[in-house]
């Protein structure tokens, strides 16, 4: 099973507000006093697809703190919570229940769109029909055990004489998926599924009701506690960018490396802002232009860092959109059924 690696995640680039903006064809430009005088003291909702608190919830609100100054009108924003199923019924709204007319947008989550290809009945969307507006870039995900444990690296939990216990949210998931592979392999990791949300698997940790997390860095933004303090400590991460700390490919053989980034998914699309199926390509245009502005704004990136969502590298709803066509094309039956055993 070869699992092909989409171009735009070899090559990204990075369009400055105008490249964006000129991009999008005569029409389109057109239509921006008509998507300037529609936003004007109008109220732009965005659905996130996981709990308050949480490290979605926070990228999420980043988002609408800031976009709003960037769109002709500057209308207000505010965020929606709609939990459930690890994103899904978010997706499920903006794609079936939302109105089309540019108000109403979503953050699904880190790892939502594959869902419908991989064999989950209650995923009621089609990946490519969606509008992608941007995203502040790719997320390293990371691996955190409790320091009870004694497993501080790859080695140690290779050589556990237990089984290291990761937290993890129902249905396939990353930070389920990602361990389970692991499993599969005879690692000494078992996961245990259904909770509510990261959080709440953080919080299980802190209780030992479970040893470990695999997330993304956010989601210890509001816990340093735990990190400086050394009560959880890093063991594999999704791409080097913490020193010293293996990648989850590097754990695993050759021939099972296409699973792993099977059980990635998304990840190299980070957290996408997208909008629903139908919605006014001017104000699609609008808001894409919108959010590569946002992105390089210094207010937004000093925010951003402070809770570890990426900076640097903003990903265009157009190179999203061309992501996701190239992901879902290299889904097969083969790939479906490897997943499945996870």
């Amino acid at each position: 099973m070869s699992i092909a690696t989409p171009a735009f995640i070899r090559i990204r680039s990075t369009p400055t507000r105008r490249a964006v903006v000129g991009g999008v064809g005569m029409s389109l430009l057109a239509g921006r006093g008509r998507a300037a005088e529609f936003y004007d003291g109008k109220t732009l909702v965005i659905i996130c697809g996981y709990n308050p608190g949480g490290g979605v919830d926070l990228g999420t609100r980043l988002i609408a703190r800031h976009i709003g100054a960037f769109l002709p009108g500057a209308p207000r924003v505010i965020v929606q919570n709609m939990e459930g199923a690890g994103g899904i019924v978010a997706a499920n709204h903006l794609y079936n229940q939302a109105s089309r007319d540019g108000l109403t947008l979503a953050v699904p989550g880190r790892d939502w769109i594959l869902k419908p290809l991989l064999g989950f009945k209650n995923a009621r969307f089609d990946p490519v029909g969606f509008n992608y507006i941007g995203s502040s870039g790719a997320n390293n995900d990371i691996a955190m055990a409790h320091r009870d444990t004694g497993v501080a690296n790859a080695a140690d939990l290779r050589a556990a004489a237990r089984p290291v216990l990761f937290g993890g949210l129902p249905g396939m998931t990353l930070n389920t998926a990602v361990p389970r592979v692991f499993e599969l392999l005879g690692w000494p990791v078992k996961v245990i599924a259904g909770y509510a949300n990261t959080s709440r698997i953080v919080q299980a940790i802190e209780q030992r009701e479970v040893d470990a997390i695999y997330t993304a860095g956010v989601t210890f933004a509001r816990r340093k506690d735990l990190t400086d303090g050394g009560i959880v400590r890093p063991i594999f991460q999704s791409v080097p960018l913490v020193p010293g700390v293996a990648t989850a490919d590097s754990m695993v053989p050759e021939k099972d490396r296409p699973l792993m980034a099977l059980a990635h998914g998304q990840l190299s699309l980070g957290l996408p802002l997208t909008a629903p199926p139908g919605a006014p390509p001017e104000r699609v245009a609008m808001l894409r232009a919108a959010f590569m502005a946002m992105a390089r704004d210094p207010a937004f990136i000093a925010q951003a860092e402070q809770i570890d969502e990426p900076t640097g590298a903003p990903l265009s709803g157009e190179a999203i959109q061309s992501g996701v066509a190239d992901m879902v094309a290299t889904i097969t039956p083969a790939t479906v059924e490897a997943y499945s055993r996870l």
